[in-house]
């Protein structure tokens, strides 16, 4: 077999924590709001940007959404012009500013479907930061080139944070839950991709990464 690489720690358990980032684009995905109270339980920071299409949210939400802008996870910012990408330039500053303040390997997800903001997408990873924008009217979910963007993508998080790698499979299936919130499905169709391409193996609870395995899907 490759090259076997176990991950471990002095308790045994893995502690990482991958922050995560929600920046909407609520001119253009409006029906997005809906979601607002799961997106604030999944994402550590949620950013609202619009120009003229003001929130309107539900009576019941007030106390939660109040409680999530004084603790700062809940940014609502209005432009103060009202031209036809106004949102987009404030979705792009929020987004190189959180850059430079959260840690390294924190996940940016911009809802749009704008994709003029796929540039602001590449310029996130051209600094190494994992990104991507997720529009309204999404491709089918089980599509196979998503499953293998998926795969490639947590292979090259598994090579970034090599030293960092969660040791159990616990951990491991939660650090693949917060990399993937946008969708649960993806999430757990990419832990059975792991295994079936040989990336780890579960021994007893724990994990044990392929590097060759690894190292080959990202070639592919």
């Amino acid at each position: 077999m490759g090259d076997i690489s176990e991950a471990s720690d002095s308790s045994g358990h893995a502690t990482e924590h991958e922050t995560s980032v929600l920046l909407l684009d609520l001119e253009n995905c409006p029906h997005h709001l809906n979601h607002l109270p799961k997106s604030l339980e999944q994402f550590d920071r949620v950013i609202i940007c619009y120009a003229q299409r003001g929130p309107k949210v539900p009576l019941d939400w007030l106390v939660p959404l109040s409680k999530a802008l004084q603790q700062e996870r809940l940014t609502i910012h209005k432009m103060d012009q009202t031209g036809k990408n106004s949102a987009d330039f404030g979705i792009c500053f929020f987004a190189g500013l959180l850059a430079q303040e959260l840690p390294l390997d924190t996940h940016f997800v911009i809802v749009s479907n704008d994709g003029d903001l796929d540039h602001a997408i590449q310029l996130l990873h051209r600094i190494g930061r994992s990104a991507e924008r997720v529009g309204s009217q999404k491709v089918e979910p089980n599509s196979e080139s998503d499953d293998d963007q998926a795969l490639a993508r947590y292979c090259r998080h598994l090579t970034t944070y090599r030293k960092n790698r969660p040791a159990r499979e616990d951990t491991l299936r939660n650090s693949i839950r917060n990399k993937f919130k946008a969708d649960p499905a993806l999430a757990g169709r990419l832990y059975e991709a792991l295994v079936r391409e040989g990336v780890i193996i579960i021994d007893g609870g724990r994990v044990q990464y392929n590097d060759e395995a690894i190292a080959r899907l990202l070639r592919n």
